[in-house]
């Protein structure tokens, strides 16, 4: 699972038609997000026109939404909730990195790699 101020990778960004009406910022597959806020949702929805010709939501499943840092998106507009539009968990995957690597740049500012060139012969 994720947690608030965890790095996350993009792994899905196909979305459905709808979407693109109601949220103003999408995230990139491969591009690095930062989780802002962990939240129930609902993904999945199901919509129908009355007989006025509105969109109504009739079904949803429940789902864990993501926030994140770098995006802002509007309110759901079908929740009788203030809360914003979210992206489902699945989209995501938990940032890796090499520890050795990051371990070695806190040690003095310098990656291995950038190491492994300053003891090459000249």
């Amino acid at each position: 699972m994720f947690s608030t101020g965890q790095k996350i990778v993009c792994i899905n960004d196909q979305f459905e038609p709808w979407v693109y009406d109601l949220y103003r910022a999408l995230p990139k597959k491969d591009k690095v997000y930062t989780v802002r806020a962990i939240a129930p949702g609902r993904s999945q929805p199901k919509f129908s026109l009355d007989d006025d010709a509105n969109l109504q939501l009739t079904d949803a499943e429940f789902d864990i939404l993501l926030l994140l840092q770098e995006l802002k998106n509007p309110d759901d507009p079908h929740s009788s909730v203030k809360q914003e539009l979210g992206f489902r968990s699945e989209r995501f995957a938990p940032l890796e990195e090499d520890e050795e690597e990051v371990e070695a740049y806190a040690e003095d500012g310098a990656t291995k790699e950038e190491e492994e060139l300053a003891t090459l012969p000249r």
